[in-house]
């Protein structure tokens, strides 16, 4: 059995390049309104996203000020697939405030009946300082992430996101009430805004960055959003932030309005096609891990590295999650072939007996 899959496993690798994007690779753009975009379409416009071979889109479908059932976006199955459609993952985001919380998280609901394939909510100004109107916000949308599981439209691997200030700790925000209802933190490490000090330290900020979310109680995986809204960045320092930051970077925001349309320019010199499962940045405390045995049986030793990873099948499905020190149980496996993934998006292939 160990010989098999060992020649299905070299098999893999030699045509690993499409897996690798489908697990690793899910860097994203943002949407706030199409009507600014300059694109008459959604179609259009995932056109152009897939010239540029980008990953995922978050698209706004509600706002917590208004009625959310009146933004098109929300239940409007075409949109979603005018994305999908060129290979790209569709994510719905919305902007919240406290109170009328299950009003709010009805979006949620209504995103997965649509077809959205994972959720953002949006926390800023409204809540900083705020401990029980972030917990019940959470709650809300956990509550729907459930009914619709229940009620059998929400997909087993269906992401809730929360994403708030790149510096939570400088706004007072309690992190910890939001931990036990999201799936992963997208900070909003805007270095562009925040002055040269942080664009040359790109990597330093990013770190500075997790270090604050886990202090206040992060338990789960973070994605750093980086804006161009300013035109400052090059192509060079936004390849340098994802490739510290992960496979789940995003760009905030898709230009139009007050974003130039000069940034598309910019953005066609990315490395959209980053291969984050063989690849990694230059920050974090498991660049010099090393795994054994591989095959594993029972569990997955690692030499010089402790943090958060992440297990996908060959398939790019997320199937096992946690934090590690020096091993990783994965009695639970059956038998295949695997991609564990560590904090600073690199990945590591390795056989399950």
């Amino acid at each position: 059995m160990r010989y098999l899959l060992a020649i299905v496993f070299l098999f893999y690798m030699a045509i690993d390049a499409i897996g690798q994007n489908n697990a690793c690779n899910k860097l994203g753009v943002w949407l706030w309104y199409l009507e600014i975009t300059g694109y008459q379409s959604h179609d259009l416009l995932a056109e152009k996203l897939k010239s540029l071979e980008i990953k995922r889109v978050y698209v706004k479908v509600a706002d917590g000020k208004v009625n959310t059932t009146i933004w098109p976006e929300l239940t409007d199955k075409s949109v979603v697939d005018a994305y999908k459609k060129k290979g790209i993952e569709v994510w719905a985001w919305s902007y919240n405030y406290p109170g009328n919380d299950s009003l709010q998280a009805e979006a949620l609901y209504l995103a997965i009946k649509t077809g959205y394939q994972g959720y953002v909510v949006d926390v800023e100004t409204e809540f900083d300082n705020k401990t029980i109107e972030l917990r019940n916000i959470f709650s809300s949308f956990d509550n729907a992430k459930r009914r619709a599981t229940n009620d059998q439209i929400a997909p087993d691997d269906f992401k809730l996101y929360a994403t708030t200030w790149g510096n939570p700790k400088d706004h007072n925000f309690k992190i910890a009430e939001i931990d036990p209802f999201v799936d992963g933190y997208m900070p909003q490490t805007y270095v562009e805004n925040w002055g040269n000090t942080y664009i040359n330290n790109i990597s330093k900020w990013i770190e500075e960055g997790n270090k604050e979310f886990r202090l206040l109680g992060a338990t789960k995986p973070i994605h750093h959003i980086i804006s161009t809204e300013k035109g400052i960045l090059s192509a060079s320092q936004i390849n340098n932030f994802f490739d510290n930051s992960g496979g789940e970077s995003s760009i905030w925001r898709i230009p139009g309005a007050d974003v130039p349309q000069s940034i598309w320019n910019t953005w066609q010199n990315i490395n959209w096609t980053k291969d984050f499962c063989t690849s990694s940045g230059t920050s974090g405390q498991d660049e010099t891990a090393i795994f054994s045995p591989n095959p594993a049986d029972n569990e997955l030793k690692i030499t010089n590295g402790s943090g958060p990873y992440f297990i996908y099948d060959f398939s790019g499905r997320a199937i096992k999650h946690g934090i590690y020190k020096h091993n990783i149980d994965i009695s639970s496996l059956i038998p295949g072939l695997y991609v564990v993934r560590l904090k600073s998006g690199k990945g590591y292939r390795f056989i399950k007996n």
